[in-house]
């Protein structure tokens, strides 16, 4: 029954996609203003989209293939700065893995090598309705002299039941240019604590009732007992974490984001650490 629900929610996407991406090819590289982060850093947020219809020998009914790229470029008015160069390079690195068969040098080669493959995939299978996509789309949720925190939403769909979507969290360190560990907020002996907090906030993003077990809800936890994962997030709002699909549940229960607010945290999070300073707001 599950199969049959995917199968139909695929089909109803692929007719979806076909009235809004069905126009020329397009490639449009606008970017926004600059974004100032600190006194001498600032982003760029780079976009790149491009759409790719089908050759004219593919079945009439054949869907374009959709790009759409968002994400921040960091540069240092002072000259170079190694942070920032580090910063830039995982960022870029996380894009252009995207797709795991292969790893471009530049983001034009991704695009480019993304439009080969769906177009060798018509031609090999002429009836199949097409509407690949490749998403890639980043949203800075804060930044300041200390840190540059991003959500980052991945999403390529190749054919199949669905695509192979998925949501990354990175906080960054503007001192160094390091990706920050969860330690680097809350100490070891502090973790039970967090957990049993982030599982109250997790039972009410997901509607369960007090006395239902995880698996009877359909999540999968090693002897059905929450636990936390290391995707985090830091952002005014409250420390999130983000549990991605097929993670702990079935590709159909979706993507679980939830977000403690700081005020829960003022015992847990340490307060001379990262993210000391949100305890005081």
């Amino acid at each position: 029954m599950r199969n049959k629900i995917g199968l139909l929610v695929s089909v109803f996407i692929l007719f979806a996609l076909g009235t809004v991406w069905a126009a020329p090819a397009l490639e449009d590289g606008r970017d926004e203003a600059p974004l100032r982060i600190t006194n001498s850093v600032s982003a760029v947020m780079r976009h790149h989209t491009r759409l790719v219809p089908p050759t004219a020998s593919t079945e009439k009914r054949a869907i374009a293939a959709k790009i759409d790229i968002c994400f921040p470029e960091l540069s240092c008015q002072t000259g170079e700065n190694v942070a920032i160069a580090a910063i830039n390079r995982i960022i870029q690195n996380r894009l252009l893995t995207v797709m795991a068969s292969q790893t471009p040098a530049t983001v034009e080669q991704l695009m480019e090598v993304f439009s080969k493959a769906y177009e060798r995939s018509l031609k090999e299978t002429p009836k199949l309705p097409g509407a690949w996509f490749l998403r890639f789309e980043t949203t800075i949720c804060h930044a300041d002299d200390e840190l540059f925190c991003l959500r980052i939403l991945q999403s390529v769909f190749t054919g199949g039941a669905h695509p192979m979507s998925n949501i990354a969290y990175l906080v960054f360190s503007m001192k160094t240019g390091d990706l920050l560990p969860l330690s680097a907020l809350v100490a070891e002996e502090k973790m039970g604590e967090l957990t049993q907090i982030a599982e109250k906030y997790f039972r009410r993003v997901r509607n369960l009732q007090p006395e239902e077990t995880y698996d009877r809800a359909g999540f999968r936890f090693e002897k059905n007992c929450f636990s936390l994962n290391r995707n985090f997030l830091i952002s005014k709002a409250g420390l999130a974490f983000c549990f991605n699909q097929c993670e702990i549940a079935p590709y159909a229960k979706g993507i679980t984001e939830l977000v403690i607010p700081w005020r829960d945290l003022a015992t847990i999070v340490d307060a001379s650490g990262s993210a000391g300073r949100f305890l005081k707001k």
